[in-house]
């Protein structure tokens, strides 16, 4: 019966599609939403029941590194939202215990609110995915006083502090922000603080990246809707000034090209600027621009194709893609998954290791479908996250608030046996810290319980 229902989903998915082609209706757009994410819902569950990537028949735990799962959320009854409707633009930070979204964009939601208002096709929120009590919980709404920029922002986690930076409102690339948000998620009640600064600000921009080191957090990148930079501006945290480290012009050096919706890595002494673009195109994976930090200096760093491909054996050029870095024995290690470049989607999933700068293409971690407008957050062992967006699919555009998960590397056995026990266990959540100390339990696995 359920492969019936399946079946008649994603018929009447197709109908949608075709009447989308034809007739710009936002409740159509809407219904063709909702009938994807049930068709996916049901699919997982018809995989559940046959094939679990983690379960087996007899309901054991079993680990599986390499391939993407759709992580099965709890259904929550009652009055309040119980998850994050499906959006893009949204962004994601994780840590060993959580993971914090903010933002994000549809324009769908303004027929579920009955407003032609296109403000409220954005999220004035911020969620928290518990990966122990695998829920999610709205901590902060409209009624607290957030950002109105709410799509294309930066964000990171700085230990346990939320930082949020930048971003457009609606209409996008007309309101942009400069604006420099922090917040203590775990702590009640939660509270979003702007912080006052001086000096030589950033412009007003969204779509460019942020990074902490050394007392300084670092911005690059972004544009206003018209005009893309890859200007380096840092801000001296304990002095709470700007300065331009860095204006690119490309004109007259060998300079990188502005762009947005690029992502960055770091070694500790240099950034990678990891693909973006502007409106009409997008930049290669293969010589990546880089920033050296102690020397105030841009140069190029050449990678190698996988050995296991064909030429060219990178990453086709791409903007609005995700991208994780986790440290491992082989050094630090990043992977880029999705994203397009204006005119293909993309599904694959890319690891570039940065001691070796060698890529290496991820066969088994392919994701279920192109997706861009995404974002993805990883733990410090390696477990990749990755929520929402939008994927293309039968030629139309759809967005989604599916979480998958995928090991990106072997972690330790302690690790492993953490996930087996959570599995055998999940009531595990409602013991004390001294009772689980007491069982014999890491203080580092007890203190991610705790800090849920």
């Amino acid at each position: 019966m359920k492969i019936f229902i399946l079946l008649v989903y994603k018929v009447f998915a197709r109908v949608l599609d075709i009447l989308n082609r034809f007739f710009n209706v936002p409740r159509l757009r809407h219904l063709r939403e909702i009938v994807d994410v049930s068709a996916e819902e049901m699919s997982a569950e018809n995989a559940d029941s046959s094939t679990s990537l983690e379960v087996s028949s007899r309901n054991e735990y079993c680990f599986r590194p390499f391939e993407m799962r759709r992580i099965k959320q709890k259904r929550l009854i009652g009055p309040k939202k119980s998850k994050p409707y499906a959006r893009s633009g949204h962004r994601i930070v994780g840590n060993d215990s959580a993971l914090y979204c903010f933002g994000g964009f549809n324009p769908n939601m303004a027929v579920v609110n009955n407003d032609d208002d296109e403000t409220s096709s954005l999220f004035q929120e911020l969620w928290k995915y518990d990966f122990i009590k695998n829920e999610w919980t709205l901590l902060m709404d409209p009624s607290n006083d957030l950002p109105q920029e709410l799509a294309s922002n930066a964000m990171i986690l700085h230990e346990d502090v939320l930082i949020l930076y930048g971003g457009t409102g609606f209409p996008f690339g007309v309101n942009c922000s400069n604006r420099l948000y922090v917040c203590k998620p775990g702590i009640k009640p939660n509270e979003m603080t702007e912080i006052a600064v001086k000096g030589d600000l950033p412009p007003a921009q969204y779509g460019q990246t942020i990074l902490y080191h050394d007392g300084f957090l670092y911005t690059i990148g972004g544009t206003e809707g018209f005009d893309y930079t890859c200007d380096v501006y840092r801000l001296n945290v304990a002095t709470k000034t700007w300065e331009c480290a860095y204006a690119c012009r490309p004109d007259i050096r060998d300079d990188p090209l502005g762009r947005y919706r690029h992502e960055i890595a770091f070694d500790g002494e240099r950034i990678y600027i990891i693909g973006g673009g502007t409106s009409e195109s997008a930049f290669s994976l293969s010589s990546i621009p880089t920033y050296h930090i102690r020397r105030n200096q841009w140069t190029y760093t050449e990678t190698k194709p996988d050995p296991n491909l064909p030429r060219p054996g990178v990453p086709a050029a791409r903007k609005c893609h995700s991208c994780v870095q986790y440290q491992t024995d082989h050094g630090a290690e990043i992977v880029v998954a999705g994203g397009y470049d204006g005119r293909l989607y993309y599904k694959d999933v890319w690891k570039l290791n940065l001691s070796t700068f060698e890529w290496r293409q991820m066969q088994k971690t392919n994701l279920p479908y192109p997706i861009f407008f995404h974002d993805a957050a990883a733990s410090s062992a390696g477990c990749m996250y990755i929520f929402g967006g939008i994927k293309f699919t039968y030629n139309n555009n759809v967005r989604t608030n599916i979480v998958y998960k995928t090991w990106m590397t072997i972690p330790k056995l302690s690790e492993i046996c953490w996930e087996a026990l959570l599995h055998y266990n999940p009531a595990i959540v409602n013991r004390t810290k001294s009772s689980l100390l007491e069982a014999g339990i890491p203080l580092k696995f007890v203190q991610r319980i705790n800090e849920t």
